[in-house]
């Protein structure tokens, strides 16, 4: 019995309860000039911490990260080219009302990712930011947004529920391989 108590001590402590976010260390995240460069750390659950005071994440900062969630912080405006490509276990992100710009392939190849929020302070997407996101399964583009790139969301093959504004500005087929209908908010 004496051992029972220090090994359930240890099983909770190595496999959690769910109940809680992880997040790296400021040591996890390379930074230069308020641009986040790269990610070093080995959570799955990323919380980027926002006294970094990173006002972009840089290119390719994530790319082929082996993560599950992410959380970007209030302050940061754009996500650079390829910054989360090919993080194939993605599954949800959560940006911050901040955010202006998804730079070209921000989320390319990221087959699982499932949930992402649109901030209502977006006003371009990339061309090809969510190529190949074939998880994805419903998206509210808020009105707000000016542009949405070449190639966009084309390869989204799960989506169920689209909406956009009319006034939204399209690149080249921005929706290619999409087999739901799009729903216009105005």
């Amino acid at each position: 019995m004496r051992n029972f108590v220090p090994a359930c001590v240890l099983f909770l402590f190595l496999c959690g309860t769910g109940t809680y976010a992880q997040t790296g260390t400021k040591d996890d995240f390379v930074v230069q000039d308020r641009v986040l460069v790269k990610y070093r750390g080995t959570e799955r659950n990323v919380v980027i911490p926002a006294g970094l005071g990173i006002d972009r994440v840089g290119e390719r900062a994530f790319a082929g990260a082996f993560i599950y969630t992410v959380t970007v912080p209030m302050g940061v405006a754009y996500i650079d080219e390829r910054a989360f490509a090919g993080c194939s276990f993605l599954k949800a992100v959560s940006l911050p009302n901040t955010l202006v710009q998804l730079g070209r392939r921000a989320f390319f190849n990221c087959f699982l990712l499932e949930q992402i929020n649109m901030p209502i302070s977006l006003l371009v997407i990339g061309d090809g930011a969510f190529f190949n996101c074939r998880s994805l399964r419903e998206l509210d583009i808020p009105g707000s947004l000016k542009s949405i790139g070449s190639r966009a969301f084309s390869g989204c093959t799960g989506f169920e529920k689209l909406s956009l504004s009319r006034r939204t500005k399209l690149g080249e087929h921005p929706f290619m391989g999409v087999r739901c209908s799009i729903t216009y908010k105005d």
